[in-house]
């Protein structure tokens, strides 16, 4: 790539950053001069709809911004600037580990199949922790940390 093609995409890139920021200080500034009452109603309308299309309709990043909310795809990028996709991905996410805390097996497969499986007696449960800057994935299974989450 030519020096200039790769100055041309550094100053659009610039370009696209202070609209950004122009556009979070309009943002900003708007909801500051709301009334109280006017920003309890946005803060209500806006969670109602994640709400809806993240965890009742179990709907993509897509679904959500396009049908739920009924924005045009412009909305797209804006979604992903004030830190929506990564709300949505951590519900998602969310969903799935709220849905572990029920199960009464536990099995580790390899490429040789199941090489460990465990059935939980009544009244285990499964706690996972991250050790190790998050590289370690540890399963601890017993009736001890199961009560502490009671």
């Amino acid at each position: 790539m030519s020096e200039e093609s790769l100055s041309k995409i550094h100053e659009i890139g610039e370009m696209m950053r202070e609209e950004s920021l122009r556009h979070e200080s309009k943002v900003d500034s708007w909801w500051n001069n709301l009334s109280e009452h006017d920003r309890e109603f946005a803060f209500y309308a806006v969670c109602k709809r994640i709400f809806q299309g993240d965890l009742k309709d179990n709907g993509s990043y897509r679904y959500v911004l396009y049908q739920t909310f009924g924005f045009d795809p412009g909305m797209y990028t804006r979604g992903m600037d004030c830190g929506y996709m990564a709300i949505h991905n951590c519900l998602f996410d969310g969903e799935d580990l709220v849905k572990m805390k029920s199960v009464n097996r536990f099995e580790v497969i390899d490429e040789t199949g199941r090489a460990y499986t465990k059935y939980l007696d009544k009244g285990e449960g499964i706690k996972y922790s991250l050790q190790d800057d998050d590289k370690t994935l540890k399963v601890f299974i017993d009736k001890k940390t199961w009560k502490e989450d009671l």
